[in-house]
């Protein structure tokens, strides 16, 4: 009986394990969204990364800095939070310490790492073929 609860700690640890690994390398953020010290958005060799010292830094192939928040040494335990505004923050607790200036209006908002290596967030649709379809006529 004893080897089958620690069979079943090691199998769920594992699944922890991989199901955050899977999550932090993502290369997409919704509004709402944060990351927070030691995660991370990537995409081939894009990593976009906050760090522990409370700089977000874009990666290319994780040693050259292509761009950075320029807010290393701002604060502790810091995260970066796409704000159902369409503002990018890097907050240090309640503290906002970095802002892309991109507030718009709520919306839903998605930052997304491309493979381009450009970071952009996207919101508002410009365009759509309007053809949702209700559940009570399906």
């Amino acid at each position: 009986m004893a080897s089958l609860r620690i069979g079943t700690i090691v199998v769920l640890l594992a699944l922890t394990v991989f199901c955050s690994e899977m999550a932090v390398g993502e290369d997409l953020m919704f509004s709402g969204e944060s990351l927070n010290t030691n995660e991370f958005l990537e995409n081939g060799q894009y990593r976009f990364i906050m760090q522990g010292d409370c700089n977000l830094v874009l990666y290319l192939n994780r040693t050259r800095a292509l761009w950075n928040s320029g807010t290393n040494g701002r604060g502790t335990s810091c995260r970066a939070t796409l704000q159902t505004d369409g503002n990018l923050v890097i907050l240090s607790g309640s503290s906002v310490v970095w802002s892309s200036g991109t507030a718009i209006g709520s919306n839903n908002y998605r930052l997304i790492v491309q493979g381009d290596g450009n970071v952009v967030i996207y919101g508002r649709a410009l365009w759509a073929t309007n053809t949702v379809q209700s559940r009570k006529r399906l």
